[in-house]
């Protein structure tokens, strides 16, 4: 973490909050690096059908037309990011040709809800 462009040593815990101690003055800046990595939030009764996160955003599908089941992707057992491909600055993805963005960015049909098959 910086402030003001300088370095600052700082306890950071995840999943938790970060205390800054200082008297603050108009034009202060932070800077923050958080790390994100993908994960799967399973529902509940069906432990195939997931949303896919990119830290702590919801990533869409963006869908052609009006589906009637859920969409299919296929991911690695091991690492689920080795089958996602993309630009993490643009925060766009692609899972086999199919593009994925964040839902507060999505217009449109969109499936937030896909049936992951891990190998």
């Amino acid at each position: 973490m910086k402030i003001n462009g300088k370095e600052q040593k700082v306890q950071a815990t995840p999943g938790s909050y970060l205390k800054i101690n200082r008297s603050w003055k108009d034009g202060d800046v932070i800077e923050l690096k958080m790390p994100f990595q993908f994960h799967l939030d399973p529902v509940m009764d069906q432990q195939n059908i997931a949303s896919l996160f990119y830290g702590p955003i919801l990533l869409a599908a963006q869908e052609p037309g009006a589906r009637k089941d859920w969409r299919k992707i296929t991911l690695d057992a091991d690492d689920i990011s080795k089958s996602i491909k993309g630009d993490p600055q643009q925060l766009e993805f692609k899972i086999d040709d199919v593009l994925f963005k964040p839902f507060y960015k999505t217009y449109g049909r969109h499936s937030v809800y896909l049936d992951v098959k891990l190998q």
